[in-house]
């Protein structure tokens, strides 16, 4: 069975990011191809703080909640030029508060 896909609202995306670590945060990716900072940080909390305030100075242009092999996976892309990953345990339960269909 492969992934499946759930658009997320950009209003749904920035509430969720404020609070994903409520729902068992396994890893956060941060790729911005405007700067090398999201290289350097090294731990889950500081690169969601950088998601965070790169997030408040931009547009999201999408917003995706994907589930594959028991994780979910909250992916945000900005102005083409940031990308934002961040898998969690809990994907079910982020499901229902966002009231997404459960499979």
């Amino acid at each position: 069975m492969g992934p499946e896909v759930y658009p997320l609202t950009r209003e749904k995306a920035l509430h969720v990011l404020g609070s994903i670590e409520d729902y068992g945060v396994v890893s956060v990716d941060v790729d911005n191809a405007a700067s090398i900072l999201d290289d350097m940080l090294d731990s889950n909390s500081r690169k969601l703080q950088y998601a965070r305030r790169i997030l408040d100075d931009g547009n999201v242009d999408k917003a995706v909640l994907v589930v594959r092999d028991n994780e979910g996976i909250l992916v945000i892309k900005m102005e083409n030029v940031v990308e934002i990953r961040v898998v969690v345990r809990n994907y079910r339960r982020l499901m229902q508060d966002l009231s997404l269909e459960v499979g």
